[in-house]
């Protein structure tokens, strides 16, 4: 019978939680992350800048970033923080949806997934344990942002702040400027999401498994609408048991996998979708987040646009939408706009805007109609809070 965390257990205690949990089943077509050793910061640079250029996931072993070995003793992790509150989620089941209530500008009647409370490090860790030893379904996990903790100034002065700043700067992207870090109980899992910005992600105790998908693959995600609290969120949530009735179209992704141990660091592209699941009890990773300049279209408007920027330009032609006809009546624009597209109303208002912003970035009146469904089939119209949880 499964565990709490989903975990067949094969013989052995269901509360064994010494043991990693072992990586799930993916379709066949999925592909491995690639894997390189670190040798030094000069090779590295020499690898990842035409891997930045293509923008596609590495797992680099043996950078030493974070002296991992410290971290293996929860006692050197509970003094860190010393008695600081840190952000704490609690969720009824192992999925930790990210959302904000600050983006809920289109109104929706939303209830959010997880619970937010402020927690010292030792009260997590304590808490975790009873929720385990009592077996319970419910989970916690601690995600907490690193500036404002000067407590923490020693440990930060030993991290290999060079290859991080040599990494970003050879790329170019901006300088890391933003650390956040991640302590959860084995098999908790956030559902997929993208980031809008470059991530170098440290594995510094316990394994992690990653499944990733493109960001071209933005459709195939079903993306929540961009006025819903959990925008860049993908409404399929995890890899491994896809609602294929409700989205199709996400049966033609190729998703990219990895497991990451202690001392891995992960080269995250920008926009990259992403799901992750704690194999080990206490697994903990630190990001190191930078930005990535905006297109330089100082000479003009390129004749063609990458795949990359068309898929931002989905976003931006739908953020345009709300912002000009009503975040609170987003859904019936979008549909509106389908309406309009396969009734071929050619002077209504938001088609016609539309259809301006499409020609701008070149693309031919041909094209334009599949564009603007794809944008649209499967994500509105929809109960959203069915896919939430």
């Amino acid at each position: 019978a499964p565990s709490p965390d989903g975990d067949l257990c094969y013989g052995r205690p269901a509360d064994d939680w010494t043991t990693s949990l072992p990586p799930s089943q993916l379709p066949e077509s999925y592909k491995p992350i690639r894997r390189i050793q670190y040798t030094s910061v000069d090779d590295l640079l020499e690898i990842m800048r035409p891997q930045s250029e293509e923008g596609i996931p590495l797992i680099i072993e043996g950078t030493n970033v974070m002296n991992a070995k410290k971290w293996e003793e929860l006692s050197y992790v509970q003094g860190l923080l010393k008695d600081n509150k840190v952000l704490v989620k609690r969720s009824p089941n192992s999925k930790f949806r990210y959302y904000d209530l600050k983006k809920n500008i289109g109104k929706y009647k939303f209830k959010p997934p997880v619970e937010e409370v402020q927690k010292t490090v030792n009260d997590f860790m304590a808490e975790s344990d009873e929720i385990r030893q009592e077996g319970r379904l419910e989970r916690m996990y601690l995600q907490e942002t690193l500036s404002g903790h000067p407590e923490m100034a020693e440990e930060f002065s030993t991290w290999a702040w060079e290859l991080l700043i040599r990494v970003s700067s050879s790329c170019g992207w901006g300088l890391p400027d933003s650390n956040e870090l991640f302590i959860g109980m084995r098999g908790v899992e956030t559902p997929l999401h993208f980031d809008e910005r470059e991530n170098l992600f440290f594995q510094v105790r316990g394994k992690k498994e990653i499944v990733t998908f493109p960001f071209v693959d933005y459709t195939r995600l079903y993306p929540f609408p961009t006025t819903h609290p959990c925008d860049r969120q993908s409404m399929v949530g995890s890899p491994v048991s896809p609602d294929l009735g409700a989205f199709p179209k996400f049966g033609g992704s190729v998703g990219h996998y990895g497991t990451l141990k202690a001392g891995d660091l992960l080269y995250l592209p920008y926009g990259w979708w992403h799901w992750l699941r704690n194999l080990d009890h206490f697994a903990i990773s630190v990001s190191f987040w930078s930005t990535t300049p905006p297109s330089d279209l100082s000479k003009g408007v390129p004749e063609t646009f990458s795949e990359h920027m068309l898929t931002r330009v989905r976003r931006n032609l739908e953020t345009m939408i709300a912002q000009q006809h009503g975040p609170e009546n987003h859904d019936s624009s979008m549909l509106g706009l389908r309406d309009a597209i396969l009734s071929k109303k050619e002077q209504d208002p938001v088609l016609q805007q539309v259809r301006g912003l499409l020609a701008a970035v070149r693309m031919p009146a041909e094209k334009q109609d599949v564009f603007l469904l794809e944008c649209i089939d499967g994500r509105f119209g929809v109960d959203w809070n069915r896919h939430v949880a």
